[in-house]
């Protein structure tokens, strides 16, 4: 299955393909060729926005799916109905107090007498406001106490390192960049030849 980035360079390479033809055609003037040109570029354009609205959605459920893994509610197979308002209430009040933390020392203190009391609710809020405010060693207590929370939060970890790597937001920016006009669009809009064509309507003549 083809990914998005994959799908703008095939858009792109036909999109590409075809203005070559247009611009080697003796049979169509300036004009008409910028015309053309004009047509292509803007319904590929508009399939690129919309791809690259796609990629950063998915990036942002992709976030929104490992947080909620490591720091959503759960429950536990069977629940009822009220098990789980009762659930949700108990971690809603976990949070309201894990707000109120104001330094890692006494996230640290919290953390340890959740955990020797088994308050799961408790030591998940204080690891979600550990990570919010960045205190590294209390989030790595809360997941030393498992391997698959110590999976996810790497999993995050990663995930959030790569946004914020310039060189993979470069190559991002550039894959999902807009075709430039050619050189005839260019001298014909300028003359004010060239009208800016509706990509709605060039769709149902390409």
């Amino acid at each position: 299955m083809k990914n998005l980035t994959d799908k703008v360079a095939e858009l792109r390479s036909n999109a590409d393909s075809q203005i070559k033809q247009i611009q080697i055609d003796r049979d169509l003037t300036q004009t008409a060729k910028a015309k053309r040109n004009a047509e292509i570029r803007a319904v590929t354009n508009e399939k690129i926005t919309a791809y690259k609205s796609e990629h950063y959605q998915s990036k942002i459920e992709t976030r929104d799916s490992l947080h909620h893994r490591l720091f959503g509610m759960s429950f536990p197979l069977g629940a009822t109905e009220a098990d789980k308002q009762s659930a949700k209430l108990n971690y809603r009040d976990a949070l309201f107090r894990a707000d109120t933390i104001a330094d890692e020392a006494a996230a640290l203190r919290m953390l340890g007498r959740a955990q020797m009391t088994g308050d799961r609710e408790l030591a998940k809020a204080i690891a979600a406001r550990s990570y919010e405010q960045g205190w590294d060693r209390a989030l790595s207590d809360y997941a030393g106490q498992s391997e698959a929370i110590q999976s996810n939060l790497q999993e995050l970890n990663d995930f959030e390192r790569n946004l914020g790597n310039a060189q993979i937001q470069l190559t991002e920016s550039m894959s999902f960049s807009q075709i430039a006009e050619t050189p005839e669009e260019t001298k014909a809009r300028m003359s004010g030849t060239l009208e800016q064509p509706n990509s709605a309507e060039v769709i149902t003549r390409l």
